[in-house]
């Protein structure tokens, strides 16, 4: 996973790997992205997806950040 051995750029904690839930879906599916202006299928309704957000976390101050990782990495 990207990122995973980075110290915190706040405390220099260590940074973990978390997963990010989307309560209002309630899915197991991974967080998705997409370029700005994309627009939705005609057939599906869907965006095309670009990557996948992978979060991390401070086990010392709590600080997340977010990182994409396209879907061709």
């Amino acid at each position: 996973m990207i990122h995973e051995d980075k110290p915190c750029p706040d405390c220099d904690g260590t940074m973990k790997p978390v997963r990010l839930i989307d309560k209002s879906f309630n899915t197991d599916e991974d967080v998705e992205y997409t370029v700005p202006d994309a627009k939705r299928s005609f057939w599906t309704g869907k965006y095309l997806v670009e990557g996948r957000v992978a979060a991390f976390m401070c086990d010392s101050c709590g600080r997340m950040l977010l990182y994409g990782q396209s879907k061709d990495a």
